[in-house]
């Protein structure tokens, strides 16, 4: 459809935001993004729609980063390289404890050790795989080539960072992880955890 100054439609506006259109027009009808409708469809100003994404993104928390790990001196390690790039953090010593972190806050990626007493590493991917399928994960651990490994990548697709952790490693496997829903991350925020409409 041809463009009208400036004026999208439904479909135009969820391309130009990286968002389904349904989506898009469960935000118009809330009132929850600046839309009129016209007939039985909405229409949105392009000018209007990139002021109010920019405010969004302004007002966005930092990604939250679930660490698992049972070693106190790696789980201090992550935490200091993490919230030196401002990244917030969440710890945590083994998987069921991970697994309570999630049910409390919104998290958006995991870095998992694999051999962990108690729940370890795969037997977390199992439990957190069942309501969290899309959620990234990043397995970090010295036996890239156990059978732990392997079990882990039932639960795929992840991730993996050998340890002895070396800094600049960690921190492009986690800015690449994220690097996706940079900008529809602010619609993303937003939309209740039953709902998935986004285009990914």
């Amino acid at each position: 459809m041809k463009k009208n100054n400036g004026v999208l439609n439904a479909q135009e506006a969820a391309d130009f935001l990286g968002a389904h259109v349904e989506t898009v027009r469960r935000f118009a009808r809330k009132g929850d993004i600046p839309a009129h409708k016209i007939g039985k469809d909405w229409r949105f100003r392009r000018e209007v729609l990139l002021r109010w994404e920019e405010q969004r993104f302004l007002r966005r928390k930092p990604p939250l980063v679930l660490v698992i790990d049972d070693k106190d001196s790696v789980r201090k390690l992550m935490r200091r390289l993490l919230e030196a790039e401002a990244y917030r953090v969440c710890l945590a010593s083994d998987g069921a404890e991970g697994l309570s972190c999630l049910n409390r806050k919104s998290v958006n990626l995991v870095l998992l050790d694999l051999k962990m007493p108690g729940m370890n590493g795969p037997e977390f991917l199992r439990e957190f795989r069942k309501t969290n399928p899309k959620l990234p994960v990043i397995i970090v651990t010295g036996y890239p080539d156990s059978d732990l490994m392997a079990e882990a990548m039932r639960y795929g697709p992840i991730t993996l960072v050998a340890k002895p952790i070396e800094k600049e490693l960690l921190l492009q496997a986690v800015r690449t992880v994220l690097n996706g829903a940079r900008e529809s991350q602010d619609i993303r925020d937003s939309i209740s955890s039953e709902d998935g409409g986004l285009s990914s």
